[in-house]
């Protein structure tokens, strides 16, 4: 489908900022547009091959049917989970909380943060003798860590239950947190630790001590990434706020909101997910 739409452009459409050089596969096909019709076209894919279509107002009534299809498959996919914790559960909340605590899972992105890791990796497979490392493809990745964690973050209202100087006191420190796990989470999952030119940027730029440190952390992360959700959900509303301001005195109605959102969290996240009610999180591989 995606040939068939975008074939009229040709090969030459468009502009690639890493050289024509991407790496397209099932994860980064969304990231050049470029390259990708390259290798249709590389890969003897032709026109002349796909029907045209009937009539424009055929066409646009299909689209919309399409559209209107697959908006309903993932309002499915966001609210069959949802109803299903509902039926299994006698408290208070109503439809309304549940599918908000829902979309919590899905508001963590992390497409974006992996593809540009896969792109490091990539150029570390292909020239092992690279004393430095794109640096070009390196600012992508330490963008995008920064960029998901702010996507992140704004995407939960939770955070404004809290009182304005709670809230932004708060927000800086859920930041850094969640920045971190990402960050632990896709070195591990990409093999990151493995690049020596960009394991050498980071230890210019954040200092060796704190890169070994993540390297140490990666020892005890779950490969699972809904966890890895759940865990920067509850991270992110970490209260110890005396690490940032040791003079700092919060609101007691914020404190009481932060605990209701945690164990909201704790208990319709990691509990439900894995089908049993112990309140120690370090048994459901929540280590870091």
């Amino acid at each position: 489908m995606f040939f068939k739409r975008n074939a009229h452009l040709g090969r030459e459409h468009g502009k690639c900022r890493f050289n024509d050089d991407c790496e397209i596969n099932i994860n980064t096909r969304h990231v050049c547009l470029h390259c990708r019709l390259k290798k249709c076209f590389g890969s003897g894919m032709q026109m002349s091959h796909y029907r045209s279509s009937r009539g424009n107002q055929t066409k646009t009534s299909g689209k919309r049917k399409m559209a209107s299809t697959i908006s309903h498959e993932r309002q499915l996919a966001i609210q069959l989970p949802t109803i299903n914790l509902l039926r299994s559960d006698n408290s208070s909340l109503n439809s309304a909380q549940w599918i908000l605590i829902s979309n919590l899972i899905h508001s963590y992105d992390e497409s974006r943060l992996l593809a540009a890791a896969r792109r490091l990796m990539s150029e570390n497979n292909i020239s092992k003798t690279a004393q430095i490392s794109d640096p070009i493809l390196t600012r992508d990745f330490l963008k995008q860590t920064y960029e998901t964690t702010g996507k992140y973050l704004r995407a939960n209202h939770d955070f404004l239950l809290l009182s304005p100087d709670d809230r932004s006191v708060l927000l800086r420190h859920a930041a850094e947190n969640v920045q971190c796990l990402s960050t632990i989470f896709v070195w591990n999952q990409s093999k990151l630790y493995a690049h020596r030119s960009f394991m050498k940027t980071c230890n210019y730029l954040y200092g060796e001590q704190l890169v070994n440190m993540v390297r140490h952390a990666m020892k005890f992360i779950d490969p699972d990434l809904v966890l890895i959700k759940i865990a920067a959900s509850l991270f992110a509303f970490s209260n110890s706020l005396l690490i940032l301001r040791p003079n700092y005195t919060m609101n007691s109605s914020s404190i009481s909101t932060i605990f209701r959102i945690q164990n909201l969290y704790r208990k319709h996240y990691v509990l439900q997910e894995n089908g049993y009610y112990d309140s120690d999180l370090g048994q459901y591989g929540i280590k870091c």
